[in-house]
């Protein structure tokens, strides 16, 4: 039998037969000198040592004949795996932190949400009765999902709903509800909130709670413009149930639905229905409740006849050279849409002293409204004002506004009466005010806020006045709704006490406080 490398050799083991172990070498003992020392552990001494015969020679070592030099034996292979897996930790560590670095991972710094979020319900100053559930509408959007509308009354959250699914158009609409404690303002706002936590809250919407008028009825005081007949009922065909003189103070204690007749209480006798012409209420009629006619209708004394005139207004001789001539001029809306204000102007070279009736309709709630005027000849005017209820904040509505609808006044010209005007919202003027002035050593840092419409690119100067002392900064900005200015830095004047702070724009002082400079 020969090995591999074609000797011979008599020490060949036989399969099956029964060998004593090998003698090992023993670490720090001694061998013959005739016989190789094994290798030392920790380095090289000599030629290598290597228990796989696979490449060990016949004794054990490596034969000369196939290495000549004896090189340090190579690296193992686990040496290289792991410098494969250091090599691919680090580029995953390198692809993430530049990931971060970019702003694609959680820790970068992602573009601002932005929103639009207003309340469409209820209107700015809406008359709402207490402990009454009613319902904000609400419509917003924002540059990514939304997840969350909360409904504040002041600085407490009274409803929330959550969103589950982004419509379509991008617009989202909720309906939340609340209910108003007691009488007074309150202002209503929504907050909504994005998926990535962002917030936005709308403008303030602020809301008069009024007593309930349906249940327990309201009454407001009156007075009587024009002599008029009391009826039992609603209409002309109930029976007369007294009179009432010019300028007497009555009691409104009903209404009817279309404001027509109104259920008075004289100071003596009994109260009676009478046409709303001939009453001016001293309060808003939106206090006073629906009365439903409980009288049966009763036919007058001769059923051929007439019925009986209720004369709101007593009419004046027929038309003739020194009669007046009724226009209506202009119509526009005040008070953030919640006033309609009438112009009425006499044409007539006749001057007019007296009680008229003006009536609105068309977009405006339908109402009428009798007033004692007093016009000038040749353009004299005056100016009757109508609630509008709920207030008108879109543009392209309309009022249509009628003088003298019965034609109880004789004019020169009966034709010219009415006219329908194009109502445009009201421009709401800047409303300033100064949220904080702070003392330093050496200035006055204020910082103003807009509560009103907004204010387009102006100057504005800050003024501190300490006895005779006066210092000032002048900034141009703009302002909108809501929007607070940066902090404006004015010099502080030399020496203590109370020092005033006033805010002017074009010489017009806006906004005012005082600080104590110690």
């Amino acid at each position: 039998m020969s090995n591999r490398f074609g000797s011979g050799h008599d020490d060949e083991p036989v399969i099956g037969a029964t060998y004593s172990p090998p003698d090992e070498p023993v670490i720090g003992g001694s061998y013959p000198p005739d016989e190789p020392a094994p290798p030392t552990i920790g380095g090289y001494t000599g030629e290598p040592y290597y228990e796989d015969d696979e490449f060990a020679g016949e004794d054990g070592y490596w034969d000369d004949e196939y290495y000549g030099d004896a090189e340090p034996p190579a690296r193992q292979p686990m040496f290289y795996v792991f410098l494969f897996l250091a090599a691919v930790v680090g580029g995953v560590l390198v692809f993430l932190v530049f990931n971060l670095v970019r702003g694609g991972g959680n820790g970068g710094t992602a573009p601002a949400t932005e929103f639009a979020v207003r309340i469409e319900s209820p209107a700015r100053d809406q008359r709402l009765e207490i402990n009454r559930e009613h319902e904000a509408v609400v419509q917003a959007s924002a540059t990514e999902p939304l997840r969350r509308f909360e409904l504040f009354v002041g600085d407490r959250v009274v409803d929330a709903v959550d969103v589950s699914e982004a419509p379509p158009d991008n617009r989202y609409r909720a309906t939340l509800r609340f209910t108003l404690p007691s009488k007074g303002t309150y202002d209503l706002f929504v907050r909504v909130f994005a998926a990535s936590g962002a917030s936005k809250d709308s403008e303030k919407v602020r809301v008069v709670a009024i007593e309930p008028v349906g249940e327990r009825p309201q009454t407001i005081q009156g007075r009587v413009v024009a002599d008029a007949t009391l009826r039992e009922g609603p209409g002309d065909t109930f029976a007369e149930a007294g009179s009432l003189r010019a300028g007497a103070q009555v009691t409104i204690t009903g209404k009817t639905r279309d404001l027509a007749w109104l259920l008075v209480q004289p100071p003596a006798g009994r109260a009676g229905w009478v046409r709303r012409a001939a009453i001016e209420p001293l309060d808003t009629l939106d206090l006073v409740p629906v009365r439903d006619a409980t009288p049966t209708p009763v036919p007058t004394a001769t059923s051929t006849a007439a019925p009986s005139p209720t004369a709101t207004v007593s009419p004046s001789p027929s038309p003739a050279a020194n009669a007046p001539d009724f226009v209506p001029t202009n119509a526009v809306l005040a008070q953030g849409g919640a006033v309609l204000r009438v112009t009425i102007s006499n044409v007539s070279n006749n001057a007019y002293s007296g009680p008229l009736v003006v009536a609105v309709g068309g977009d405006v709630p339908q109402q009428e409204l009798a007033v004692n005027v007093n016009l000038p000849a040749n353009g004299g005017s005056t100016v009757v004002e109508f609630p509008v209820t709920p207030p008108i904040t879109q543009p392209g509505k309309r009022a249509v506004v009628t003088v003298d609808p019965a034609n109880i006044v004789r004019e020169q010209r009966e034709d010219n009466n009415g006219a329908t005007f194009v109502l445009q919202p009201p421009v709401e003027a800047p409303n300033l005010v100064i949220t904080s002035a702070s003392v330093t050593a050496t200035t006055i840092d204020v910082v103003v806020r807009n509560d009103g419409g907004p204010l387009p690119v102006t100057s504005l100067v800050v003024q501190v006045q300490l006895g005779g002392e006066t210092t000032s900064k002048s900034v141009s900005l703009a302002l909108a709704t809501g929007q607070s200015s940066p902090v404006i830095s004015v010099a502080r004047p030399a020496g203590s006490g109370q020092a005033t702070v006033t805010v002017y724009v074009g010489n017009q002082p806006l906004a005012s406080t005082t600080v104590q400079l110690p």
